[in-house]
């Protein structure tokens, strides 16, 4: 590609005005502040944030997983692994907003009944998500996948009602 042609994609991911960057920083703080005020309740709160998350369809891979991919960095690894259970926590709030395309999300996974929550910060490509909203939409359900770097699951979890998370983008510039 010639050197005075821009990739759209690729410019999107500048972040000259750091409205990424300060809507990252927000996300962390909405975090902080949803387990704050769990705590103050009396739960018991993990927070965890992805490095990176991938919003995957069914025809993406070898097999028909799809939904959201959150892989975490190690030192949340065991704390998540040790706490989450598909079983115990079958209720789920997610909080976010999307800015310039990437959706900016807390998503609290919730165990009501020994009061305890999961907080997961991340931030995924909302404009390539199509494929996981077609393969949620056929299947009626989404589902959120926590891994390692080195691709070991730790968690996946079962969103029957999962509209708060695929959010369409929007033009806004900032929260």
């Amino acid at each position: 590609m010639p050197d005075d042609v821009s990739d759209p994609r690729t410019d999107r991911r500048r972040d000259p005005d750091e409205v990424q960057t300060d809507a990252w920083k927000q996300t962390l703080e909405d975090m902080e502040a949803i387990a704050e005020q769990r705590r103050d309740d009396g739960w018991s709160v993990v927070t965890v944030m992805a490095a990176h998350t991938d919003t995957v369809s069914r025809d993406m891979g070898d097999d028909d997983t799809f939904g959201l991919v959150h892989i975490i960095p190690d030192n949340y690894a065991a704390e998540f692994a040790s706490t989450f259970d598909a079983t115990e926590f079958t209720e789920y709030l997610a909080y976010g907003s999307d800015i310039q395309g990437y959706m900016y999300a807390v998503t609290e996974f919730i165990d009501s009944e020994t009061d305890r929550s999961i907080l997961l910060a991340s931030r995924y490509d909302m404009t390539r998500a199509e494929g996981m909203v077609q393969s949620a939409e056929e299947e009626g359900v989404l589902y959120t996948h926590v891994k390692t770097v080195d691709g070991t699951v730790l968690g996946t979890f079962e969103h029957e009602s999962y509209a708060p998370l695929i959010a369409k983008p929007n033009a806004s510039a900032g929260r």
